[in-house]
């Protein structure tokens, strides 16, 4: 009897440590890989006369970023940068520019990871029609050729996101629509729409909006499509 009752014993602890090893967990974003288009918008207005090199800017991102079909970024995610250079507009100067590098994504559980990136292409806030009660048009869904789940490597330890092979119309000719429903930027957006006279340069080390006519002024709300490096 007493050896049964050991059997059973040892029989329901391994079984047990077996669930539980088996048991899947929620992936965990361990890197940001190249290529991931990260739509987000300008937190706060940033204008070349008050701004300059070292402030710190805020920006969120604007839908939920999957991988293996779980969020891993979630909507209104704050990612962290900060003005590299600032120069205002004035007669005897009247080139303007302001300079803008990512540092740093939060995402869920207080967790962050390093971020680099180049602005694919600014534009004024989204301007939200409804369609339907409660129902904005243009608002959560991914921008037209990157599908919503995101691909995980399975090979690491925890999520490695890249969105990569998503991205049909990363390479869309010029001639693509530039921008969505309500003046949303997709993933065929390039440079500064709407923006007259403004000049975007990109890169991850610095992004630039340039002008040769005015103040350069971003406002609140500012849409971003940010390709990561």
């Amino acid at each position: 009897m007493k050896i049964l009752v050991l059997f059973l014993s040892v029989f329901a602890i391994t079984s047990c440590f077996a669930q539980t090893a088996a048991a899947p967990s929620d992936p965990a974003l361990t890197q940001i890989l190249p290529g991931i288009l990260l739509p987000t918008k300008l937190s706060k207005s940033l204008d070349a006369k008050k701004a300059k090199a070292g402030d710190k800017l805020e920006f969120k991102t604007t839908m939920d970023m999957l991988s293996n079909g779980k969020v891993v970024i979630p909507r209104d995610s704050k990612i962290e940068g900060h003005v590299t250079s600032a120069k205002s507009h004035s007669k005897d100067s009247p080139d303007s520019e302001i300079g803008i590098a990512f540092d740093r994504i939060l995402i869920k559980n207080g967790r962050e990871l390093p971020i680099k990136a180049a602005i694919q292409a600014i534009a004024p806030p989204l301007i939200i029609s409804v369609d339907a009660p409660g129902t904005p048009a243009g608002i959560g869904g991914a921008p037209p050729g990157q599908q919503s789940g995101n691909v995980g490597s399975a090979e690491a330890p925890g999520t490695a996101m890249t969105s990569s092979p998503q991205i049909a119309s990363m390479a869309a000719p010029r001639s693509a629509p530039q921008t969505g429903p309500g003046g949303a930027l997709t993933s065929a957006s390039r440079g500064a729409i709407n923006m007259k006279g403004d000049v975007l340069s990109a890169t991850k080390e610095t992004n630039v909006i340039s002008s040769s006519t005015q103040n350069v002024h971003l406002d609140g709300g500012m849409q971003l499509m940010l390709k990561t490096e």
